[in-house]
C-alpha cells in the first residue's frame, strides 16, 4: 500500500496516539526555532551540559605503562597463538599493539594464530573476544626479527561480554546479531557485513544512508534526496520497515517513522537473506542491527565541532568511563546539537539530541546496562517532480535541484522519539548465561507537504495537492535467552534457547486537499494552501510472541552446523476511527527455521550452505472476506569465507536464491480489490572484502550482481519484469591511507567510489533508469589530541535522479556535500585542556 503520491507505506502495525491533533491541525512553527547565534550557542552547550561531570572523575585510572615507538630502527614481528584455558584455539580474537596514540591491530585466523608487525620499542598487548576475559601485558620489541607470545585466555565474567563492549578496528571477525551468541564470522553459514566504529569515522557518516553505502547487496537512498528517513533495500527487498532493529529488539514497526543518529551507534549488522528464525516477522531480504555505544570501561572523551555545505553548523560530544574511578559503575553521555540546511530551498535539516548510558557491574557474574536517548527532528519533506526536466528533455530547462515544490509557511515535518532500554546479563556458571534485552521506543511525527502531481501542457506550470500526516507509535519489546556451551562426547555445544515478545501501538491521522500550481521556473510562494481534510483517522495495535532455540555445534573444531527453529504467534488488529468501520483481527502463526554448515580449514577458506525461511504477516482481507496469509520467503546459500592467516583481512563470495510467495497483487476486474496471488524471486551473487593490508592502510571493496524478477502477478504481462526501484549492480571500493612515521606522520587520505547500476521505474518496465558512479573521499591530520577532517560525498557533484516512478514522480539525489570539522579528545577530567 502507498501514499496517495507515491511514497511506500505500510499501515500493517500503526501506533496510538493518545489526544494527538490531527495534523491539519497542528502549530506548523518550528518546535525548536533555529538558533541565530551558533557560534556562541555551540561554545556554551556543551560545557553546561557536560562540565558537572568534571567533578565525577578522578584521574584517568593509572598511569599507562611507560612505552615507545622507534621508527628509525627495523620492524620487529610478534606473532602466536590465542588459545581458552580447555586449550581450544580462540578463533577471531582482536589483538592490537598499543603505545600512546600508536595502535596496529589484528585477528587470529582460523587455526588461532596471530601476527603482527611494528616498530622496535615497547607497547603493551590487548587481547580481546567475546566471552573472554581481555588480556593485557607489555611486550619489549626493542630487538629486530621475530617474538612469539601465545596467551591464554580466561572464561570472561559478565563485564567482558560482548554485548557490553565495543569491539575495535576496521576488520570485524564477529557479530553478535547473526546468531545472538557472538560466534565468529567464519563460523556463521550466512552472509553478513559488518560496519565498524572505525569505518563510521574515516568516512564521517551523517545518515544511515551513508553508513550502508558501502555494504555488499545494499542499495540505499531509494527515493533519493530525503531528510526525513534512510530507505535502503537487501538483496532486492525493502527493508526499511520491518529490517531495521536496535540492539537486537524490533525498532521499527510496519512504518518508516524514525531515524538512528549514527553517532550514537559503535556498530552496524547487516544480516543478508532470511533472519525469522531469531528475530521474528520480517522480509526475506535480511535486517539490520543498530548496536548502541555502550559505556566504555576506560575514560574516553571527545568534542567536534563541524561546519559544512548548506550552512551546517553541529558539535557533538561522545563522553565516558568509569564514574568517580569506581570500574563497577561506567557512564557514557552522547550529545549533538545540528543547524543545517539542504540542497533543497525552505528544507532544513535540524536535530537536538543527548544520549545517557550507565552499566553497573555488581559482581564479577552479573552486569546491567541502560540505555536512554531523545531525538528532535525539524526537517523538510522529499520532492515530487515531473519526468520532463529531470529524467527527461524539457524545452524550459533543466527544473533546479534547489526548487521547491512546497510552499513556505504550510510545509514542514517535525519528529520527536525517545527510548529507554536495559541489557541485563548473569553468568551462573561456566555453561550457562542468562540475557535479558527490554526497550521501549516512542516516536511521533507530524507535517505538512505540498507535493506536485504533475505539469501541465505548458511543461512550466506544477500541479500541486496540500497532504497532512501524523503517526505515533509506542513499541515495547523485550527479548529473554539462555545460552550454555557443553560437551557431549567429542562433540561441542552452543545452545541458545528463548522467548521475545513486543507490543506495538499505534495512530496515523492523514488528509488531503487541493492546492494552488506553481511556475516551476518562476515560483510564486505567496500562495495559500487550504487546510487538508481528513481522509484517514486508523489505528492498529499489534502483538507477537516468539519461542526460539539454536544449536550451534561443532563436530569437529573445523566442521560446525547450524540448527535453529522457532514459532510465532503474532495479533493484528485495525480500527477505523474516522468512518466507524468494523475492526479487522488477525492471529497469524508460523514456524521458521534454518540449517546450515560450516567447514573451517586450518587455512582460513571456509565454504558453507544454509536454508533459511522468513514470515511477515499482512494485513486485510479478500474480496471474499478471508484473511490474507503472512508473506513468506524462502532461502538456499552459499559460498566461501575466507579469512587468511597473518593477515587482518576477511573476504566473503557468496550465491543465493530467495522466493517470496503470498505477495499483494491487484484484481485487474476490481481495481478496489487485492489479490495475494504475487511472488518475486530473487537471484545473486556478492563479493566483500574487508582489510588492513598494512599499518595505516585499510581497504574496502564490494559487488553485488541481483537478477530478481516477478514470477507471478496480474496482470500476467508484467510476470518475468524487474520489481521497481531494485539495481541490478551494485559496486564499491574505498581505501583509507594514513601516515605514521616522518614528518607527515598523522596525515591520512580516504578516497571511495560507488556504482548503482540501472533500476526499473515501473511495473511494467516501460521505462529504465541510467545507473550513476559516485566519489566520496576525505582529508584527516591527527596531532597529539586533536583531528582535522575534511569529508565529502559526490565529489564530482553529479546530478542524477535515482527514483522516477512515474511522469509526475521523480526525485534527485544528494548533491556534494562537504564537511570540515574538529575533533578534541582527552582522557583525564582533571586537565581536559
Amino acid at each position: 500500500m502507498k501514499h496517495s503520491y507515491g511514497l511506500p507505506f505500510h499501515s500493517q502495525e500503526l501506533s496510538t496516539q493518545r489526544n494527538s491533533a490531527p495534523p491539519f491541525e497542528a502549530s506548523q512553527r518550528t518546535l525548536l526555532p533555529r538558533k541565530r547565534y551558533f557560534p556562541i550557542v555551540a561554545a556554551l552547550l556543551f560545557p553546561m551540559l557536560f562540565g558537572t561531570l568534571v567533578f565525577a572523575q578522578n584521574d584517568s585510572g593509572k598511569a599507562a605503562a611507560a612505552c615507545k615507538v622507534d621508527t628509525g630502527r627495523p620492524s620487529g614481528t610478534l606473532n602466536g597463538i590465542v588459545r581458552d584455558q580447555s586449550r581450544g584455539i580462540v578463533i577471531g580474537a582482536n589483538v592490537s599493539l598499543t603505545c600512546g596514540s600508536y595502535r596496529q591491530q589484528t585477528q587470529t585466523t582460523a587455526d588461532g594464530s596471530y601476527s603482527i608487525s611494528a616498530p622496535q620499542g615497547s607497547y603493551t598487548l590487548e587481547i580481546s573476544s567475546p566471552g573472554y576475559e581481555p588480556l593485557q601485558q607489555p611486550v619489549d620489541l626493542s630487538t629486530p626479527g621475530e617474538h612469539r607470545i601465545s596467551p591464554t585466555l580466561a572464561v570472561g565474567q559478565a563485564v567482558s561480554i560482548v554485548s557490553v563492549t565495543a569491539p575495535g578496528g576496521y576488520v570485524a571477525t564477529s557479530s553478535t546479531t547473526a546468531t545472538k551468541t557472538g560466534a565468529p564470522l567464519i563460523e556463521t553459514p550466512q552472509s553478513i557485513s559488518v560496519v565498524t566504529l572505525d569505518q563510521l569515522s574515516q568516512r564521517d557518516v551523517q545518515s544511515m544512508n551513508q553508513a550502508l553505502a558501502y555494504s555488499a547487496g545494499v542499495g540505499t537512498a531509494t527515493y533519493g534526496a530525503d531528510p526525513r528517513f534512510d530507505w535502503f533495500n537487501i538483496r532486492g527487498f525493502d527493508e526499511s520497515t520491518y529490517g531495521m532493529f536496535r540492539d537486537n529488539l524490533r525498532w521499527q514497526s510496519g512504518q518508516v517513522e524514525g531515524a538512528i543518529e549514527p553517532y550514537d551507534l559503535q556498530e552496524i549488522d547487516v544480516i543478508k537473506g532470511p533472519s525469522s528464525v531469531l528475530y521474528g516477522q520480517n522480509t526475506p531480504g535480511g535486517l539490520v542491527n543498530l548496536v548502541t555505544k555502550r559505556p566504555p570501561p576506560e575514560s574516553s572523551n571527545e568534542l567536534i565541532a563541524q561546519f559544512g555545505s548548506y550552512d551546517q553548523r553541529q558539535i557533538q560530544g561522545d563522553l565516558g568511563g568509569p564514574i568517580a574511578g569506581n570500574s563497577n559503575y561506567l557512564y557514557r553521555l552522547v550529545g549533538l546539537y545540528r543547524d543545517s540546511n539542504t540542497q533543497v530551498n525552505y528544507v532544513p535539516d535540524n536535530r537536538r539530541f543527548i544520549a545517557p548510558a550507565l552499566t553497573w557491574a555488581p559482581s564479577n557474574t552479573t552486569t546491567l546496562t541502560i540505555l536512554t536517548d531523545f531525538q528532535h527532528d525539524n526537517l523538510g519533506w522529499s520532492m515530487f517532480l515531473p519526468a520532463q526536466g529531470t529524467l527527461q528533455y524539457n524545452p524550459n530547462g533543466r527544473i533546479p535541484t534547489s526548487f521547491f515544490v512546497g510552499q513556505p509557511g504550510f510545509d514542514y515535518f517535525h519528529r520527536q522519539q525517545w527510548s529507554t532500554a536495559y541489557l541485563f546479563e548473569h553468568h551462573f556458571s561456566r555453561i550457562w548465561t542468562f540475557r535479558q534485552t527490554f526497550r521501549y521506543s516512542h516516536i511521533a511525527f507530524d507535517g505538512n507537504d505540498a507535493f506536485g502531481g504533475g505539469f501541465q501542457a505548458d511543461l512550466r506550470t506544477l500541479n500541486r495537492y496540500g497532504y497532512s500526516d501524523a503517526l505515533t507509535l509506542g513499541l515495547a519489546a523485550v527479548d529473554n535467552n539462555a545460552f550454555a556451551q557443553f560437551m557431549t562426547g567429542k562433540i561441542r555445544h552452543s545452545v541458545l534457547v528463548g522467548v521475545d515478545y513486543s507490543h506495538a501501538n499505534s495512530l496515523q491521522i492523514s488528509g488531503i486537499s487541493a492546492a494552488p500550481s506553481i511556475d516551476v521556473y518562476n515560483p510564486d510562494y505567496n500562495q495559500k494552501i487550504p487546510p487538508p481534510v481528513p481522509y484517514l483517522k486508523s489505528s492498529q495495535p499489534s502483538w507477537q510472541i516468539g519461542v526460539y532455540a539454536q544449536d550451534l555445534i561443532k563436530f569437529t573444531p573445523k566442521l560446525i552446523a547450524t540448527l535453529s527453529g522457532r514459532e510465532d504467534w503474532t495479533k493484528l488488529v485495525t480500527k477505523d476511527r474516522l468512518f466507524g468501520s468494523p475492526d479487522q483481527s488477525q492471529n497469524p502463526s508460523r514456524f521458521t527455521e534454518r540449517v546450515g554448515i560450516t567447514y573451517v580449514s586450518k587455512y582460513g577458506i571456509a565454504p558453507y550452505f544454509s536454508y533459511s525461511t522468513s514470515f511477515l504477516p499482512t494485513t486485510g482481507v479478500n474480496y471474499s472476506g478471508q484473511e490474507f496469509k503472512p508473506t513468506t520467503g524462502t532461502q538456499y546459500e552459499g559460498g566461501l569465507k575466507y579469512q587468511p592467516r597473518h593477515s587482518n583481512s576477511f573476504i566473503t563470495a557468496s550465491v543465493y536464491n530467495i522466493d517470496e510467495n503470498n505477495v499483494e497483487s491487484p484484481d485487474p476486474t476490481n481495481p478496489q480489490n487485492t489479490l495475494q496471488l504475487g511472488s518475486v524471486r530473487s537471484r545473486g551473487v556478492e563479493l566483500e572484502g574487508v582489510a588492513n593490508v598494512m599499518h595505516g592502510l585499510d581497504l574496502h571493496a564490494s559487488y553485488a550482481y541481483d537478477d530478481e524478477v516477478v514470477t507471478y502477478t496480474l496482470p500476467i504481462s508484467e510476470i518475468g519484469k524487474r520489481p521497481v526501484l531494485i539495481p541490478k549492480d551494485l559496486i564499491s571500493l574505498s581505501a583509507n591511507y594514513t601516515v605514521s612515521q616522518g614528518r607527515l606522520s598523522g596525515l591520512g587520505l580516504s578516497a571511495g567510489a560507488r556504482y548503482t547500476g540501472t533500476v526499473a521505474g515501473d511495473p511494467a518496465n516501460t521505462f529504465i533508469l541510467p545507473g550513476y558512479t559516485l566519489f566520496d573521499g576525505s582529508l584527516q591530520y591527527y596531532w597529539k589530541t586533536l583531528e582535522f577532517q575534511v569529508a565529502a560525498t559526490n565529489v564530482g557533484d553529479k546530478i542524477f535522479v535515482p527514483i522516477c516512478e512515474s511522469a509526475s514522480y521523480c526525485n534527485y539525489g544528494a548533491r556534494r556535500d562537504v564537511i570540515g570539522n574538529v575533533q578534541y579528545h582527552w582522557s583525564n577530567w582533571r586537565k581536559p585542556f
